[in-house]
């Protein structure tokens, strides 16, 4: 508690108090993003689950559950990074971390909606 308490009093004198502020307001707004984001892709697999059931068509919702998994990773890595450390920015290793799977699951849950567009699609002909 002490050590994060130093830590913070040398992070404010180092830098201007403007940029401390919108360090923490960017970094709460990334934050809520990535769970905004997180949530409505749980709701939407919810949804294609609840189109299986009634539909009885496969629509793969399992996979659509999972893959966005990486954004809630990213997510906790970046309020380790910027609420419990208070660090202005990622190190590097966590960004490297953080982004890639942030990344990795943004084209999951691409591929995931894509899956269950092809399944709910109207045929034609």
């Amino acid at each position: 508690m002490l050590k994060s308490m130093l830590f913070l009093t040398i992070l404010q004198s180092q830098w201007p108090k403007e940029v401390v502020f919108w360090k923490d307001i960017s970094s709460f707004l990334a934050i809520a993003g990535a769970l905004v984001l997180w949530v409505s892709l749980i709701l939407f697999s919810i949804i294609a689950k609840k189109y299986e059931i009634v539909l009885r068509k496969k629509t793969d919702w399992q996979f659509m559950i999972i893959a966005p998994s990486g954004i809630l990773v990213f997510a906790i890595i970046k309020t380790y990074a910027a609420v419990v450390k208070g660090f202005l920015k990622m190190t590097f290793i966590q960004s490297w971390i953080a982004y890639g799977i942030f990344f990795l699951s943004g084209i999951l849950s691409l591929v995931a909606a894509f899956k269950f567009y092809n399944v709910v699609r109207p045929k034609k002909g």
